[in-house]
Formats: structure tokens, sequence, C-alpha cells
């Protein structure tokens, strides 16, 4: 009986002790600095950016003076638009994009319609570089692409440190040690774009490589010597697996889907960042993709993660992506950049849905950060309509944006990039009329 007792002591010993320690946390919780317990959640491992955070808390509140910029014009896109215009004259050549995001261009969506455009009008194929395993569903929308298990991803939203450097995706993929690890894609009626395998340096050098395409099976030996390595796997296959044995401690990066002359625009997108992680991009790293892809232009598209409740100055943000854009320039030397703003976002005031009210002050950030960097700005708020467009958007029928009034659905993402292609393409043909270039598009024709 004693014993019997003794342990009923012990247990409302522990359990008291329990409910204790849970009202201390929420007591102290209640007490300490809401940044403390700021990260949010999004998917396995994927936290709003700690730098966001960071950047945040190292703000001065009286540090809010917004220089008033009106208008930005296109000059900073000089160079892309030579290069267009180049490639629409003679038809030879390439122009290829980097569109880096948050969110709203996951699963391919904007960036697919903006792709399907230029090609369209200027030739090319493919859908860009595409990871070999990832923290979320991507591209799902232009291409079947699925991985094992057994591959270790990285990236800046991991509660680890990455072991190797990031790639141009800001994902790196190791294979576990003792396993085989494998990745496919199918895009479904059309051909995989020469597909080719991009990984980087290290003292393995018995990782096999194996080959299935189509009908065909091929292995090779890979050869990690460089800080970018490249290996062409296939020519134009509709299914493509690629196996690897014993490729532990090589950092994969991904496979590139980019055929011949035209252009080609990669789908970057970084769930919950707000951007500021790009200025921790690897600099040599990121000089040899530069010299494989020769980037023309780099756009950024992000803001959904910096509006929070209450937060209504923005300078600590723009001071940041000033110095990511001048770390972008340090990495892709010669591209142009080009800065797309937050779209509207609705929040419930009272009974109505209405624009967020300090999204303003994010867009004007935004825009002093493109002018400050000499980078084109592209305002999407007002291209889409404006004040109420996101509640007027989500309330149509068909919807155009999903019930959380922040990111768009697939017809809506098809709209937007079409908006984002005309804005371009109507500044392309300004170019050519203020240079007078239509008179050798026109020569060419009738030679």
């Amino acid at each position: 009986m004693k014993l019997i007792e003794l342990t009923k002591n012990y247990f409302f010993l522990a359990f008291l002790t329990l409910l204790l320690s849970i009202g201390a946390f929420y007591t102290f919780k209640a007490l300490l600095p809401e940044k403390i317990f700021a990260q949010t959640v999004y998917d396995n491992n994927i936290v709003v950016d700690s730098l966001m955070l960071l950047a945040m808390a190292n703000s001065s509140k009286a540090e809010t003076d917004y220089t008033a910029v009106d208008n930005i014009n296109f000059d900073g896109l000089l160079r892309f638009f030579q290069k267009l215009f180049t490639l629409e004259k003679t038809k030879k050549g390439s122009v290829r994009i980097a569109y880096f995001g948050d969110s709203m261009i996951e699963s391919d969506l904007i960036v697919q319609r903006v792709r399907k455009n230029y090609q369209k009008k200027f030739g090319g194929q493919g859908i860009g570089f595409v990871p070999l395993s990832n923290l979320t569903h991507y591209l799902s929308g232009s291409i079947q692409y699925e991985y094992s298990p057994e591959w270790s991803t990285y990236s800046d939203f991991t509660t680890k440190k990455p072991p190797a450097s990031l790639g141009i995706s800001g994902f790196v993929s190791l294979a576990n040690a003792g396993v085989s690890v494998w990745t496919s894609y199918q895009s479904g009626s059309l051909s995989l774009a020469r597909p080719t395998l991009f990984y980087g340096r290290s003292d393995n050098s018995g990782a096999k490589l194996t080959i299935t395409a189509d009908d065909g099976t091929d292995s090779v030996q890979l050869k990690p010597t460089r800080i970018l390595n490249k290996y062409q796997l296939a020519s134009w296959p509709r299914e493509l697996k690629i196996r690897f044995d014993n490729a532990e401690s090589i950092p994969f990066y991904g496979v590139n889907f980019s055929g011949g002359s035209g252009v080609n625009v990669d789908d970057f997108a970084f769930r919950g960042s707000s951007g500021l992680p790009l200025g921790k991009l690897n600099t040599s790293l990121m000089n040899a993709f530069h010299r494989e892809f020769d980037y023309d232009l780099i756009i950024l598209q992000f803001g959904a993660n910096v509006l929070k409740p209450k937060l209504t100055e923005f300078d600590w943000y723009a001071n940041g992506m000033i110095e990511v854009v001048d770390h972008l320039k340090e990495c892709f030397p010669g591209a142009d950049i080009l800065v797309i703003s937050q779209a509207d976002k609705a929040t419930k005031y009272g009974t109505e849905m209405k624009t967020d009210t300090t999204l303003a002050a994010l867009i004007q950030a935004q825009k002093k950060y493109a002018y400050n960097t000499g980078a084109a700005f592209i305002d999407l708020f007002q291209l889409m309509g404006g004040e109420g467009s996101m509640a007027k958007w989500a309330s149509e029928t068909p919807p155009l944006a999903g019930a959380d009034y922040t990111h768009f659905n697939v017809d809506g993402a098809k709209k937007i990039g079409n908006l984002i292609f005309e804005r371009l393409d109507q500044e392309y043909e300004n170019f050519k009329i203020k240079n007078n270039l239509y008179a050798e598009i026109s020569g060419e024709k009738n030679e």
C-alpha cells in the first residue's frame, strides 16, 4: 500500500510540475520580445528567412526617410533590350533570364507565361534550370518531377547550415552515404530540351551516374574536379531518370533544360523569403554559373513575406535589398536588374476585404531600392488594377486569386505573367522606336 501511495504522490508531483512549466512558458513568452518567436513555419524545415528578422531587429524605428520616387524609366534594361534586338534581327544567339521570387512564382506560376510569351516572339525551347530535389513541390506545372527520399536537400531556409554552397536555384542536393539516389523528369507531350547535369567539387572520385532516357541506358563516372562541373545527359528525351551511386559529398545543383537559340527563363522560387538571403549566394560559384548561362536579366519579385501586421516602415528592407542587388551584380556581371513590386494584398477591415494599409509603404521601399541601384521597376500593384484589385480578382467567377487574398491561382498567374510580359515588351518596342531600329529589321527582311 505504501508503495502504491508513494507512486501516486510521485505521479501527482510530476503532473503538477508539468502544469507549472507550461504556465511559466506562456507567461514568459508574453513578456519576451516578439521577434524571438517570429519565425513562421511554411513547410518541412522552411521558415521566414532569418536575415529578414535580423534586419527588422537591427533597424532604427526613427529611420523613416522615404525619398519620393515617382517613375523609374527602363534605362536599366538597355543591355537586355539590345540583346533581344540582336536576337530578333539575326535569329542567332540566346538571351537568358533568371527570375527570382517567393511563393508567388512557385510551380512555375507567372514565370511559365512570361517564358512562353518570350519564346513565342523570339524563339527558344525548354523550361530552364530545375534542382534534383527540393523542399516543396517545384515546377509541377511545366514538368513532372520526382526524386528519391534519400536525397538530403538544403537551402537558406533549412534548420541546418548547408554543408556545401547553394546552387543558382538556392538549393543544393547531397546523396546520403551508402545508398543510391535518383531523380526523374517527364514533360508529357514535349521533349526535354538537352538536359545537362550541373554539380560541384568533391574529393569523391568513385561516383557513378546511370542515365535512362526513353529506351536507352548509359553509365558514366562523375568527375567533380571543378567548382562547377556539367554533363549532358541526353539530347531531347521524353522521359529521363538519373541514378547516382557512391555519390556522397558531391554537391548536386540541378539539371538545365534549354535548347539552342532564343530566350531561356529560369524559375527560382524561394518560399517564405524576403529576397535578402540572395545576398549570401557564393560569388565564385555564381560567376561559374554565369559563365555557363550568360544571364542578361535578373528579375526580383519579392514582398509577400515582408508585409506584417502593424509594420509601417520598410527602410530597413530597402537598405538590405540595395546590398542584395549590389551582390547580384558581382555574381552576374553585366546582367540588368528588374524589380517587380508586391502585388495587391487584401486584409479584412471590419466586414470588408480591402488593400492592406501597409502595402503602399512597402512598394515605395521597393521602388526606392530599385532607383538607388539603377534597376528598372514594374509596379505590379498598379498593373493589376491598384486599390482593391486583389479582392476583386478573388471574387470573380471564376476567381483569379486564392482565399488568402495574396496568391494567384493558375488562371490569375497566367494573367499576371501576360501583364508583366506586355509591360516589358511595350518598353522593348519603345526602345526600338527611340533608337530607330525598326529600319534595321525591315532592311534585313528586304534583303
